[in-house]
Order: structure tokens, then C-alpha cells, then sequence
């Protein structure tokens, strides 16, 4: 018995001393990683397609992709209620294509919605999981991996993101992005916390506040924001700073009706004579961070401090020309 008890504190004091080195590792790659980044490390990415919603079309592309997929499909996201989707991975499994599926255990006000789809697809043989609570506090991640291709979204995979919501999904055809993102996807499917990092990728919790600030900060003519919700003291303090240096300000937010937390903020930027619009239709879901005309953020990560700061998100940063003009030509959207 006292041998028993003698290799369990051993065995627990040996997993306390390497987790804390694993954090010291990690802290000290992400210290030397934000010295480093600059806009002009941000790189132009081959590959890359952008799509919005509302479209129903775009089901109909992705759903038709997982039809043909050859080897893999993997699957990291926070709601997940599609049906057509579903069917198209059940059918995947079917064909002898490696399907592995993370969810995020604890949903918001709707803890038993992903239930019926996990097991659905646990029944058929697919391998799903729910992501690790240790490393983070949600995986609030929207990412599929279908055998070459990645896809990432500021939506979920319900027909409501297809049929009622602006949401953008983001296409990426490039090798070097894709073995990026099979690292996250497998770190994660693994339960293991790990930075992983690219100049161009926005991962929470380890790059998500450097990178956002540093552009926000290095704003000079104008920023237009998405918003679905927000409630960061600090990016709120970036904007107003960079209101009273001249540069433009301009935020979406959805009806306070769908997303009432939204009230205060949205008089504080009205007071502080930032353009506010707020859109009933289409449902506005979608979280971008525009820059001069030039750079873009899109991705899962909503504008708060346990969004930047504690989830597990996933955000691309992209300075592409045909991309910038595709959110451009909404213009309309914004409130000038």
C-alpha cells in the first residue's frame, strides 16, 4: 500500500512538473513569436476563396465536397445540427473515407443540442470527441479539413448559418496552410495544448489579442468591424483612441432583439461618435475586422476577453486584393 501510495504522488508530482514546463515552453514561443510579428510578415495566400450568406448554394457546395472526399474529413466546430452535412459524413464513413469529428461538450444555454449528433455519428463508427475542458474553456472552433482543403467560417454547421445569417467561410487550397491546420486539428482531437503558428493564423488563446491589437493599433485610415457580440475593455479603448486620431470607425451589430448584451456597448461607441448600424436581416453572426482597405480578420472568435483569451478559436489574417475587394463591394452593409 505504501508502494502504491509512494508511485502516485511520484507519478503526480512528475505530470505537475512537466505540465508546467510545457507552459513555460509555450509562453516563451509565444513571447518571441509577437516580437517578431508585423504587417509585413503578414503573407499573400495562394489557394483562397471566400464565400457568404445567406446562400443555400453554399450547403449545397459543401455537402457535394464531403460527397467526393477521398481520405479525409475532419470536422471542429461548436454547433453542429446540420442535417445534410451529417448525412454527407455519415455516407463518407460509409465509403471507407477517415472521418473524426471534436465538439465542444458545454454549449451556451443549450447543453443537450449537440447530443443526438454525437451520437449519431459515434453509432456509425466515426470517431468524435469532445474537446479537452482542460486546455481551454470552450472550442468555440468552426474548421473542416476535407482531404486537401480546409475551410474555416465565423458559422456554425446549422441551416440557420446557410439560410438566415451573414457568416463568411473561407476556402484554402495551399499545402503549406494544410499541414497548419492538421496540426491543430490533431493536437486538438488529442487533447494536447499547443501553439501552433503561422504569420497569417489567428489562434485563441495563445496569438488571438497580439495580432488583433497590433492591427487595430496600426490603424491608419479606417476599421470596419462584424460584430456578433462585444465586451473587450481593451479593443473598445483601441477604438476610441483611434477615433480621436482620425481614423474611421464603423461596426455591424445583429438586432439588440437576438443578442440583447450588446446594449451598453453599442451606446458607449454611439456616445464616442463611432457609426453603428444594426441589421435585422440578414442575421449578423459574421466576425471580420476590416483595416484600411487592406487587411482582414475573419473567423470564429467573438470580441470578448473568454473568447480572445481563454477559447480555443481559430481566425485567418488576410491582405489578399480579390478578397479585400469581395468586402468591399458590402459596403452598403457598413453605416456610412
Amino acid at each position: 500500500i505504501v508502494f502504491l501510495i509512494l508511485s502516485f504522488f511520484l507519478f503526480s508530482c512528475q505530470n505537475e512538473y512537466t505540465s508546467f514546463h510545457q507552459e513555460k515552453e509555450i509562453e516563451t514561443q509565444i513571447q518571441k513569436e509577437q516580437s517578431e510579428f508585423s504587417l509585413e510578415s503578414i503573407e499573400y495566400l495562394s489557394g483562397l476563396t471566400l464565400r457568404k450568406t445567406p446562400d443555400l448554394k453554399l450547403l449545397d457546395d459543401i455537402t457535394t465536397k464531403i460527397d467526393s472526399a477521398q481520405k479525409r474529413v475532419y470536422v471542429e466546430v461548436y454547433i453542429f445540427t446540420e442535417k445534410r452535412i451529417k448525412k454527407s459524413l455519415l455516407n463518407a464513413k460509409k465509403r471507407g473515407v477517415e472521418v473524426k469529428v471534436i465538439f465542444e461538450k458545454n454549449l451556451y444555454l443549450a447543453w443537450n443540442l449537440k447530443n443526438k449528433t454525437f451520437q449519431e455519428l459515434q453509432k456509425s463508427g466515426i470517431e468524435v470527441k469532445y474537446s479537452n475542458s482542460k486546455n481551454y474553456s470552450l472550442n468555440h472552433s468552426k474548421m473542416m479539413i476535407i482531404d486537401d482543403s480546409v475551410m474555416i467560417s465565423t458559422g456554425n454547421y446549422s441551416y440557420s448559418s446557410f439560410k438566415y445569417n451573414r457568416e463568411f467561410f473561407l476556402f484554402l487550397e495551399n499545402q503549406k496552410l494544410l499541414q497548419t491546420f492538421l496540426e491543430i486539428f490533431e493536437a486538438d482531437f488529442a487533447g494536447v495544448k499547443k501553439n501552433i503558428y503561422h504569420n497569417n493564423l489567428v489562434l485563441s488563446p495563445f496569438s488571438s489579442r497580439t495580432k488583433m491589437e497590433y492591427l487595430l493599433n496600426n490603424a491608419k485610415e479606417s476599421i470596419k468591424i462584424y460584430a456578433h457580440n462585444f465586451s473587450d475593455t481593451n479593443m473598445w479603448n483601441i477604438l476610441k483612441s483611434q477615433k480621436t486620431k482620425w481614423v474611421s470607425v464603423e461596426m455591424i451589430f445583429p438586432d439588440l432583439k437576438k443578442v440583447a448584451s450588446n446594449e451598453n456597448e453599442i451606446q458607449d461607441f454611439k456616445e464616442n461618435n463611432i457609426s453603428i448600424k444594426i441589421l435585422d436581416k440578414p442575421e449578423i453572426h459574421a466576425k471580420v475586422i476590416f483595416v484600411d482597405n487592406r487587411y482582414l480578420y475573419i473567423g470564429s472568435v467573438n470580441f470578448s476577453p473568454s473568447s480572445i483569451d481563454k477559447n480555443r478559436e481559430i481566425w485567418l489574417l488576410i491582405k489578399n486584393p480579390e478578397i479585400v475587394m469581395q468586402i468591399k463591394e458590402l459596403k452598403a452593409y457598413f453605416a456610412k
